[in-house]
């Protein structure tokens, strides 16, 4: 007969014995499971250092036998500076109004080119840097393609494989490429109205990235121009009016107004009036201009009556 306590006693031993036997056996059981752990944590522990050490030991070998990781490590040097990342180009504008359809009407897009003339040289400034590092990059690119299709698995080591060699060495050129530096910003600008008991609060806001600031900037700058030309070419006809022209449209039109036909005996002040105005393009030649008294000239103000 035997007692059932997870394993049989032995013929002649009594209950006591294998009581003792079964108590001994899980007392010792947690410590053995430990040591199990630990060795196994250890024998974990060198295979991950010696493939470390070994993979380590295999990329010196390759670092010291690749000539297009030298050609790339000398690339990278002169162009790392000029290729380097910079930060988000970040900028905020902001205006309050001081009625509710003053905010409704208001045009951002008008406000963030206005604001941005008036940072222009800060931001055209910093525009061009990362404009300047994009095309570096471009330059840079093509100097590390040269290297790496002729000469990338080209060289070898006598203790690695040939396989073993290319395929470290691979990926170790992809991992020092430089990163393109792709430029980045954030400019916002924004229009708030709050009532005037502080009971409502509103807001509208644009943004734009990069190339929608490069572009804006380069917009901006185009109507400013433009802007600044009209009104060179406006100075210049005007100051085309000579006496000698203004006698010279008088004598042509009998010195009578061309649209009542009031003269200076009839009271009236004869201005000589360009037929399209100079506002509109219009040029100071004889056949633009015209005898207009003052009070026709004032009626027809700044507009073309063909």
């Amino acid at each position: 007969m035997s007692l059932q306590l997870g394993y049989p006693v032995p013929v002649g031993w009594s209950v006591d014995e294998g009581h003792k036997l079964h108590t001994e056996v899980q007392a010792s059981s947690p410590g053995a499971i430990d040591a199990v752990v630990v060795v196994v944590v250890l024998v974990a522990i060198f295979l991950t250092l010696s493939w470390a050490l070994f993979a380590f030991q295999r990329r010196q070998l390759v670092d010291s036998e690749s000539i297009a990781l030298k050609k790339l490590g000398e690339l990278n040097e002169g162009f790392r500076a000029s290729v380097a990342r910079r930060p988000t180009l970040k900028r905020s504008f902001t205006i309050s109004v001081n009625s509710k359809s003053r905010f409704v009407r208001f045009d951002l897009p008008k406000f963030m080119s206005g604001s941005i003339l008036e940072n222009e040289f800060w931001i055209a400034s910093e525009v061009e840097l990362r404009l300047t590092a994009t095309k570096q990059f471009v330059a840079y690119r093509l100097d590390r393609e040269a290297i790496e299709y002729p000469l990338l698995g080209s060289s070898s080591h006598p203790k690695l494989r040939q396989d073993r060699f290319v395929a470290v060495e691979r990926r170790l050129f992809d991992r020092r490429k430089l990163k393109e530096p792709i430029p980045k910003a954030r400019i916002t600008s924004a229009v708030k109205y709050t009532s005037p008991k502080g009971k409502n609060s509103y807001s509208r806001s644009l943004v734009w990235n990069f190339d929608q600031l490069r572009h804006g900037l380069l917009d901006a700058q185009a109507v400013r121009a433009s802007q600044s030309t009209a009104q060179a070419l406006r100075k210049r006809e005007r100051s085309l009016m000579t006496d000698r022209l203004r006698m010279t449209i008088l004598r042509r039109d009998g010195s009578r107004c061309k649209m009542c036909g009031a003269s200076a005996a009839d009271g009236a002040t004869l201005h000589i009036d360009h037929i399209i105005p100079v506002s509109l393009d219009g040029r100071t030649v004889a056949e633009n201009l015209q005898t207009l008294c003052a009070a026709c000239n004032m009626g027809k103000s700044n507009t073309f009556i063909g």
